[in-house]
């Protein structure tokens, strides 16, 4: 296998995980343009390897550059990726030999004895470079796994450029989209994990501490995401690229489908959007709905060492509709919630309306604080704030509801509907 990132914390732990795979051979590990600066973000993860005993596998750089049109990712964020988020690695300092990715990655899939697979978690850049330099490596390239793109959902690029006017594109794809089109175009067996399913496989910060009782692998990975939760202050994170490798490593986490999907390399604000073509031959398999419960799973069962079932409570004390009054600073509003019976976690399943302040969305259960089911509200409409909802079955069949958000705790206790 060849990994192609583009110096991302999620592709990074992604790296990470597909090391703990006895089952796979790393050939190469590459970084291209993207989320870090090649040439810098390439010997972090050489002093990662280090640290692990690990100096025998090849390292490329690719380009600071897309191919054509694209937009970088903001000055703070690749400055972040290069500082490698401010958790300390081993040997601090040590550089090691780099190869120009795009050779490096045809040289490797050229000599190598059966086909390769490539997991690619950044920008399509080194590929499209490669298959350029040659394109008869084709012929040697058993499947690609790739995060990128959004199908049937909004784009990314405003979580980071708040003001953008592109609301469709995804980051991996936006950066360099002429990049994506000729992948999408060289005719190879190709597996998408888009933002369709990395927004439904959502973690807290409770999922991580397993991993601390893993390796040296596994607590370099929690320690990044740890990272995220305390010093950058976020709540939860989608896992994106992780996520990508258990799917490509565990294909039992999601079933694929054949789409024929083509990219925008227009400048504009439909740049880097993933466009659906209807009638066409299929050129991608896509992943639409993972299971998350398995993807939490089989990273709990490479990093914790511990291959115990995940403790999920069952959703059937809170499938139904419920209704009730909820209070919050002794505001009254009346709220209906309806949760479904096919609800898994990870998944959206479940949706809110609170007719008092048009404040209306979905559910996904998210996961678990005590005995407190946890789900985060999405499709909000504009009278919603930001904040995590919980429901709490009572002994006497009523549920608690509980918000905790922008307005505070409003809370109140819902009845089953008739």
């Amino acid at each position: 296998m060849i990994y192609d990132d583009d110096g991302s914390w999620d592709g990074t732990a992604a790296l990470f995980y597909l090391l703990s795979q006895p089952e796979i051979s790393i050939l190469a590990v590459n970084i291209s343009y993207g989320e870090a600066h090649p040439q810098v973000y390439i010997q972090n993860i050489g002093r990662a390897l280090d640290s692990f005993g690990i100096q025998d596998i090849p390292l490329g750089a690719g380009q600071d550059a897309p191919l054509a049109n694209g937009a970088p990712f903001p000055d703070w964020l690749r400055q972040r990726s290069d500082n490698f988020w401010n958790v300390p690695l081993p040997n601090a300092g040590k550089t090691y030999p780099v190869q120009y990715a795009p050779e490096l990655m045809v040289s490797t899939i050229n000599q190598a004895s059966e086909p390769v697979t490539i997991f690619l978690s950044g920008t399509f850049t080194n590929l499209a470079q490669a298959l350029r330099i040659d394109p008869g490596i084709r012929d040697n390239i058993a499947a690609v796994y790739i995060m990128g793109g959004g199908v049937y959902v909004p784009g990314n690029i405003t979580n980071l450029i708040p003001d953008s006017s592109n609301k469709v594109a995804e980051w991996n794809i936006y950066a360099d989209p002429q990049a994506a089109k000729e992948v999408f175009e060289a005719g190879l067996e190709l597996y998408l994990v888009p933002l369709d399913a990395t927004n439904k496989v959502i973690f807290h910060k409770a999922d991580i501490l397993p991993w601390h009782t893993g390796d040296e692998k596994a607590n370099l990975a929690a320690n990044i995401f740890d990272k995220l939760f305390t010093e950058y202050g976020l709540k939860q994170v989608e896992i994106f690229d992780l996520g990508a490798a258990v799917i490509m490593v565990k294909p039992e986490t999601c079933a694929f489908q054949p789409l024929h999907l083509d990219v925008i390399t227009e400048d504009g604000i439909t740049s880097g959007q993933t466009v659906v073509v209807p009638n066409s031959d299929p050129n991608v398999q896509v992943c639409l709905n993972p299971n998350a419960v398995l993807i939490t799973q089989a990273l709990n069962d490479s990093f914790s060492g511990s291959s115990e079932p995940l403790d999920i409570p069952s959703i059937a004390p809170l499938i139904g509709t419920w209704t009730g009054s909820i209070s919050n600073n002794g505001f009254e509003m009346q709220i209906s919630v309806t949760i479904e019976e096919t609800c898994q976690l990870g998944q959206m399943c479940g949706r809110f309306d609170i007719s008092t302040v048009s404040c209306s969305g979905t559910l996904t259960w998210v996961g678990m604080d005590g005995e407190l089911y946890q789900f985060q509200a999405g499709e909000k409409t504009a009278a919603c704030g930001e904040g995590i909802d919980y429901l709490l079955p009572q002994a006497d069949g009523t549920i608690m509801y509980i918000s905790r958000g922008d307005y505070g705790e409003t809370t109140g206790v819902l009845q089953r509907a008739p």
